[in-house]
């Protein structure tokens, strides 16, 4: 605890003898705590200590009671999603998705759930509703309502008076909660009805697996050779002349007409109505099911309404659809994680450790972020009005031709946690939490500071620099400031944001609570590796291996070094090119009764290199069944190619995607032994080492880090790292990165810099303009073409939008930091010995470079 100083007072008579102020006592209440200030600040002179602290992902708060580097440790996890994969009885699973149910022998799990495998592959059940739905945005959420009245139904395609309803209005339908979304219409004859229209190409593939096919006709056949049920469940009421009814019917898309008769109820109150179409006419050309929710027409005196609080559609895929890149939350968990889950580890804290991926995927590219005293960042860096401009870092002016010209930024915060806001200014500024319909509720506007506030369960909050509801003129704003509340204004003047942070480049990996780990040691960077992934494409040495009814057996001989010798069958992974998992055998002899996902690793040839055996069904490979493939056919497959045609003897002569069935560009063996079909990402082998390497991974970790009181922490991961950019001149004199035209490689989430020959520069970055966020991502960085080099080299350094392809989540982070001052001064001593090192090797290897250039005949 912070020591609070004693101010001590003379005790004062006045002229007749009389006290006018006591003086401050000489007491042993005083006097010990002037001994245990002594003994405190002793301790932090004199003795050493650590706290150590587990980091969760995302955002936390750690409470260092003086300046301390912040040394961390962070292991490695991989995550494989079972969505398409056949589960095992007496194994443990968790189900990390509220939107998403399994069905497993009969059972049905639903939500955030754990329970045990049976040998069986899991029946998906997808349900897709409005939440997170922007109106006129399908990037978000790809499903559409419209609302309308007219005297007949109105057709999908019809002219309707919202063509997309308002966000709002989204918000109200995706949650049973009495609030609803109505029509009403008194014009006589008129029907109020509202469409609702479900992309179930999208839903699946944003949510469940990509559908194989090349076009649009490929996926709806798909569907509807895949899908076991379709069930919409609308919740609402409807009332008009005959009193209370509503009604639902769906667009037959054969006929092109809505189905009758309709499906109804007369309740007064919220009610549901299911509705279970026939997969083959209900769905589109586009891959969409339609149903119209309506009431009784007016007759001119008593409205027409129609009200809807919630509506959704269950998609069932059956057991063995053919769906890859599986994306479903349903992870194999040992037993100990397993017995954490909804007991230790609540629903939220589930999700953010079983987030969804595709495929199988390891920790890659984590980032730690530290923030300091002051977490806005400068003008340049905030999403401005027309009419602001900035001065400087952290002053802006505003010409406001009006009311209400806001500019803002969007901050990070730990919920529940109270900050503090301050700001020299003669407007207003604003503290308001972002809801998931992208509106804003809150602590409101102010211009009296500090201006305190609670961030409740919110974790992002938007500051708004504005004249509100002020008049037309010129406002300054200056030194803004946003901090976490425990530490006072005097105490804590102006300082711009300056946080510290750590980027590392690498990829962690884990199993079963064996973990990479990445950590620093002597100021170097290392990672402790444990485990080792390798392709199984076709440059590897393939060989035919025996032939099974319906399924071959293939073998990749001596090829892999270092392979652990223990029987332990979970020290091994192998996912195949639809990213389904394969069952680990312990003998090769079982390979004749695992037709479809199956393999095993025999230890032999070389000690400690392997066969890798594995069985590959025939339906996959499209070779026949009583065909012997070549070795270059074997490396075909494995390259990503199916075989399509074959000769009189069943010897393939053309050949196809084995992801969407596209004819291959060459049709010769030679092509396909070497090339990969486009997308195709191949078969994956991980193993556990036989021994634990150190791997020195310095020139991949950029930063430091560093805390201070109480100090605001971030983890997370999909970090790129100073990516090459080539700045896009535009119409509007700005040089632009990111933009529709040159996007990045990722789509991005957070520009965190844009660096000038890797200096950071001065890049103005904005929010990304919607037409364009399902393309490049959420922001744009821009730049005036006066102050733009076009000489020089830029790099920019971003969050990835879309993890789930890249990497997961990190949730075992150990962070450690001193807690006197002792500690403190002794580590930045070893810290200035390790850096005094790493110069004079680098002095001497560039004295050694010198000399060397000398004796070539270079002149220095």
């Amino acid at each position: 605890m912070a020591y609070t100083k004693t101010v001590w007072n003379d005790r004062i008579k006045d002229s007749q003898g009389n006290i006018v102020q006591e003086g401050t006592p000489v007491s042993a209440g005083n006097l010990n705590k002037i001994e245990k200030g002594i003994e405190d600040a002793h301790k932090q002179m004199e003795q050493a200590a650590k706290e150590t602290v587990s980091l969760p992902y995302g955002l936390s708060v750690l409470n260092s009671p003086n300046g301390s580097p912040l040394d961390v440790q962070i292991e490695g996890r991989t995550l494989v999603s079972m969505g398409n994969s056949d589960l095992e009885g007496g194994k443990k699973y968790v189900l990390a998705d509220p939107k998403t149910a399994v069905v497993i022998d009969g059972t049905i799990y639903k939500g955030i759930s754990k329970f045990e495998g049976k040998n069986a592959r899991p029946t998906i059940i997808r349900t897709a509703n409005f939440e997170g739905k922007v109106s006129g945005s399908a990037v978000e959420n790809p499903h559409l309502s419209k609302a309308g009245f007219k005297n007949t139904l109105l057709s999908p395609s019809g002219v309707w008076q919202n063509q997309d309803i308002e966000t709002a209005g989204y918000t109200s339908m995706y949650t049973l909660d009495g609030k609803s979304r109505f029509v009403a219409d008194s014009t006589s004859g008129s029907i109020a009805q509202m469409l609702f229209s479900f992309n179930i190409i999208e839903e699946i593939e944003r949510k469940v697996g990509k559908i194989p096919g090349s076009t649009v006709a490929d996926k709806v056949n798909w569907l509807k050779n895949n899908l076991n049920k379709l069930t919409c469940n609308w919740n609402g009421y409807g009332s008009g002349v005959g009193g209370n009814k509503a009604n639902l019917v769906r667009w037959d898309a054969v006929a092109g007409a809505w189905t009758t008769p309709p499906l109804s109820h007369t309740s007064v109150s919220v009610s549901k109505i299911t509705l279970t179409p026939t997969i083959s006419t209900a769905i589109d050309a586009n891959g969409l099911v339609h149903f119209l929710a309506y009431a009784e027409a007016s007759d001119g005196v008593t409205a027409s309404t129609i009200n809807t609080d919630y509506v959704e559609l269950d998609i069932e895929l059956k057991s063995n659809a053919d769906f890859y890149a599986p994306r479903v939350p349903l992870y194999e968990v040992p037993q100990e994680s397993c017995d954490k889950i909804l007991v230790e580890w609540d629903a939220a804290a589930v999700v953010k450790r079983y987030p969804m991926i595709e495929g199988a995927k390891s920790l890659q590219n984590p980032i730690v972020t530290v923030e300091g005293g002051n977490l806005l960042p400068p003008f340049s860096e905030w999403n401005l009005h027309a009419e602001a401009s900035v001065i400087s870092p952290y002053e802006l002016e505003v010409s406001a031709a009006g009311l209400g010209r806001n500019s803002y930024v969007k901050v990070n915060v730990a919920p529940n946690t109270d900050y503090e806001l301050i700001c020299d200014t003669n407007g207003s500024v604003g503290v308001l939490y972002e809801n998931e319909d992208k509106s804003f509720t809150g602590a409101g506007y102010t211009n009296a500071f500090p201006k305190k506030f609670n961030s409740g369960s919110n974790s992002v909050v938007r500051i708004f620099v504005t004249n509100y509801m002020s008049p037309a003129g010129k406002y300054n704003f200056s030194k803004p400031m946003l901090k976490l509340a425990s530490v006072s204004s005097s105490e804590k003047p102006f300082v711009p944001r300056n946080p510290s942070y750590l980027y590392a480049e690498t990829i962690l990996r884990g199993l079963n609570n064996l973990n990479d780990m990445l950590y620093q040691d002597d100021g170097k960077w290392k990672v402790l590796k444990k485990w080792e992934e390798v392709l199984l494409d076709g440059t590897n040495p393939w060989a035919w291996h025996a032939d099974f009814v319906g399924y071959k057996a293939i073998k990749v001989a001596d090829a892999f070094g270092s392979i652990t010798t223990s029987t332990n069958t979970s020290i091994y992974q192998v996912t195949n090119h639809l990213g389904a998992l394969l069952k680990k055998l312990t003998t090769s002899s079982d390979l004749e009764l695992n037709s479809a996902a199956a393999w095993f690793g025999n230890i032999t040839g070389t000690a400690g290199i392997a066969d890798v055996i594995l069985t590959v069904p025939d339906t996959l490979t499209g070779w026949a069944d009583s065909y012997t493939p070549t070795s270059d056919e074997i490396k075909a497959y494995f390259n990503g190619w199916k075989v399509k045609t074959v000769d009189g003897s069943n010897k393939p002569t053309a050949w196809v995607s084995a992801l969407d069935g596209k004819d291959a560009p060459t049709q010769t063996l030679d092509y396909m032994k070497i090339n990969k079909a486009p997308g195709y990402t191949g078969y994956r082998l991980l193993y556990q080492l036989s021994t634990t390497r150190v791997v020195d991974v310095t020139d991949k970790v950029e930063g430091s880090l560093s805390v201070s009181a109480q100090t605001q922490v971030s983890l997370d991961s999909g970090v790129i790292v100073k990516e090459k950019v080539i700045p896009v001149l535009a119409s509007d004199n700005y040089y632009y990165v990111n933009g529709s035209n040159k996007p990045l490689s990722r789509r991005v989430k957070k520009i965190l810099a844009v660096y000038k020959d890797y200096a950071q520069d001065d890049f103005q970055i904005n929010s990304q303009f919607a037409v364009n966020i399902g393309t490049v991502g959420n922001e744009y960085a821009r730049k005036p073409q006066e102050s733009f080099d076009p000489t020089a080299s830029y790099y920019v350094t971003y969050l990835s939008l879309d993890k789930e392809t890249l990497t997961t989540n990190p949730v075992n982070v150990k962070a450690s930091y001193n807690t006197s001052i002792r500690s403190t001064v002794d580590q930045m001593n070893e810290h200035l010995a390790d850096v005094k090192s790493s110069v004079s090797i680098h002095d001497r290897y560039l004295y050694k470079l010198l000399l060397a250039a000398k004796a070539n005949g270079w002149s220095v």
